[in-house]
């Protein structure tokens, strides 16, 4: 009997099994991994959706799962690549109905096409922004070799490529790829209550405002000139720029090195990284978010900074127009003059303009960035390639 949307069907269906495929569960995986930790969280509370988790093991601590099964494989040879000759068996053993693969370039793309080619199941590919043209130019011999040798095949052989926003959409199609594309956005959870201060805010004077950097310190997130830009807008002395997040090791040199230089150093606090309640308390902490980024798939450090009533500064790549939309931002332009042009005026907006500001991006993430309704999407993704005749959504 075809299944019809809004009529009950006649028998139970059975649970559909979904794998997550990642290359690391750790939470210095970055904002990929917290994306994939979310829509986990949120598939495994619909009724007829069962959610397991497979990654190599990279030795490090994992994030916590609440109770969705996570199944990791020793690693064999260098960490950049992760091979891991178990993930595979693992996988099978599972009797999975869909395996979602959740990032590119590492032994995890290999791990689908192989699993694919045993059961003859579907998979979806969501690249997190790594096709984007920024992130193909870096460290473009090593991606090229990797493109020929087996993630080309690996894209080429999804039933369906994930796509965070149309921006990135657009990316996969220039990075020559044809395989159907479905667009549905990241998701964030509204905070239950408010996180204590980060102890970092507890340092500064009463009067201070905190200008928060959220993510993995990178290159690409061009921390630096952000480092430079807040620089330049010295004399607003009770303004504090706060960099929270794990650095990329040939990088670290090169922020305490703009921190130390700034004038205004004694304003500049490069923290480490936060995670779980740390991260939560530090959007807590802060007054103003700020992602001068030079490629996003669609940032979850924007969108928990909004779910906590957060003002940004984003630049174009962030991939955010609805924060523009909405009036929960304001655009920056991706150089250290942009930065700081949008410092200052950030800076010159009255407390309470910068409150219905963030009050804009509450709004915005309750009305298009809601987990449950994106999980929902989701699993009729999942639905409409594993089992056609039916429908989730119903």
């Amino acid at each position: 009997m075809k299944f019809v949307p809004g009529i009950a069907s006649p028998l139970p269906r059975p649970p559909l099994r979904v794998g997550m495929l990642i290359a690391s569960t750790s939470p210095t995986g970055g904002g990929v991994g917290e994306a994939m930790r979310s829509l986990a969280l949120a598939l495994h509370h619909l009724p007829h959706v069962s959610v397991e988790i497979f990654a190599p093991d990279d030795g490090q601590a994992r994030r916590d799962f609440v109770g969705i099964p996570v199944k990791l494989a020793p690693v064999r040879g260098p960490s950049w690549f992760a091979y891991a000759p178990r993930l595979v068996p693992e996988m099978l053993e599972s009797d999975l109905d869909v395996l979602h693969v959740h990032g590119l370039w590492m032994y995890i793309s290999a791990a689908a096409q192989r699993w694919a080619k045993a059961t003859g199941r579907p998979y979806v590919v969501s690249p997190h922004g790594m096709l984007d043209p920024w992130a193909l130019r870096h460290n473009a011999p090593r991606k090229k070799l990797a493109r020929l040798l087996y993630e080309d095949a690996h894209l080429e052989n999804a039933a369906c490529l994930h796509a965070l926003c149309r921006a990135e959409s657009d990316a996969i199609r220039l990075a020559g790829l044809h395989r159907p594309v479905a667009i549905i956005p990241n998701g964030v959870h509204l905070p239950a209550a408010k996180a204590r201060p980060a102890p970092w805010r507890l340092e500064m004077p009463r009067e201070a405002k905190a200008c928060l950097f959220l993510g993995r310190v990178t290159p690409k997130k061009q921390v630096v000139e952000l480092i430079r830009a807040f620089a330049r807008c010295s004399t607003r002395r009770d303004w504090h720029l706060v960099v929270v997040g794990p650095a990329e090791h040939e990088y670290e040199p090169d922020i305490r090195r703009a921190a130390a230089d700034a004038p205004c150093r004694d304003r500049i606090h490069v923290v480490g990284p936060a995670y779980d309640e740390a991260r939560a308390s530090a959007y807590a902490s802060a007054d103003l978010f700020i992602l001068p980024s030079l490629s996003e798939g669609l940032p979850m450090a924007a969108l928990e900074a909004f779910g906590h009533g957060l003002p940004a500064l984003l630049t174009p790549q962030c991939n955010l127009p609805e924060a523009f939309d909405y009036g929960a931002a304001l655009e920056i332009e991706p150089t250290e003059h942009g930065i700081a042009a949008g410092l200052e005026r950030m800076f010159t907006l009255s407390d309470s303009e910068r409150t219905a500001m963030g009050m804009n991006g509450v709004r915005l993430v309750s009305n298009v960035f809601n987990w449950d309704a994106i999980a929902r999407q989701m699993a009729d993704l999942y639905t409409s390639l594993a089992q056609p005749e039916v429908s989730l959504s119903a």
